[in-house]
């Protein structure tokens, strides 16, 4: 494996070594962090040269990278449902403010994009998520992107549409613009089952006020009779960090950077499937990228 090219730090990460007892015992740990806390967490996992060329890219792309000023609900999806009451998560929309350089934008010889495209780091992934199979997503515009948070923008709490995300910060702003996120909510694309503890979370941990109906069904202990999960925790997200986090089940968001910060918040997301052929919808590729493929 081309460590020039790919920027893995094999001495505390040696895919190169699946076999080994180290590479095992790390696999391990990260599962159990995967699923008690939602995110596996992997410090200097990228090295220093890999992490100054890969950020110096995505801050000349940052010029010309689409610009997100949108808003969205907290799951992903578009227009209000008069099936649910107003003020119910699902009809609540929040502003974010956050570009992209698409995948499509990327310098193929660059770190970034030779590490989404080498085989060791997917099956990594693949073991640290504990899938029978893993593929890159086929989405030619966000399969593996850099987020640029300018000073005075954020990403307003949400759950992803893939099942786990795969992101590894580049460079951070002096303050703010941290990640934040709970503990899985859900097991699967339900709102019902969570809206409750959305609906606790964005009272507590944001400006938005919404509610969600008594019910007195008791037939699911996932029901929105359940207690809310309302406990948050902030990711240690520093430069050559990466991170495997549940994003379809756990909620969370970036918090904003203060406007009077002088460095954007650079991060990668690099997005698998456990399914081939995978592509974004119309209306995310649209809402970070200003376009579609489809």
């Amino acid at each position: 494996m081309n460590t020039t090219n790919n920027g893995i730090n094999l001495t505390k990460y040696p895919l190169q070594s699946r076999q080994s007892s180290s590479y095992q015992s790390l696999i391990k740990n990260a599962r159990i962090q995967l699923l008690t806390t939602g995110c596996a967490t992997f410090p200097q996992f990228f090295t220093k040269q890999a992490i100054l060329s890969s950020s110096k890219e995505a801050a000349n792309a940052a010029t010309t990278a689409f610009a997100c000023d949108n808003q969205h609900n907290a799951f992903q999806l578009s227009g209000k449902d008069y099936s649910y009451d107003a003020k119910h998560p699902r009809n609540t929309f929040m502003r974010t403010r956050v570009a992209s350089q698409a995948y499509d934008e990327l310098d193929r010889q660059g770190c970034l994009y030779q590490l989404y495209n080498n085989d060791s780091f997917l099956k990594f992934v693949q073991e640290v998520t504990d899938q029978q199979e893993l593929h890159r997503l086929a989405d030619p515009l966000g399969a593996c992107t850099v987020n640029i948070f300018k000073p005075g923008w954020y990403h307003a709490w949400h759950f992803d549409e893939s099942e786990f995300t795969t992101t590894l910060c580049l460079q951070q702003s002096e303050n703010g613009g941290e990640f934040e996120y709970t503990s899985p909510l859900r097991n699967d694309q339900s709102i019902d089952k969570c809206s409750s503890a959305v609906s606790a979370i964005l009272n507590t941990h944001s400006e938005y006020n919404t509610s969600v109906p008594s019910t007195t069904e008791t037939t699911d202990e996932t029901s929105e009779t359940a207690v809310p999960v309302v406990d948050t925790k902030i990711s240690d997200f520093q430069p050559g960090t990466l991170q495997i986090f549940a994003g379809r089940y756990s909620f969370h968001r970036v918090k904003e950077i203060p406007i009077t910060a002088t460095k954007d918040r650079l991060v990668a997301v690099l997005c698998f499937s456990t399914e081939p052929n995978v592509v974004n919808s119309a209306e995310v590729q649209q809402m970070f990228w200003g376009r579609s493929s489809l």
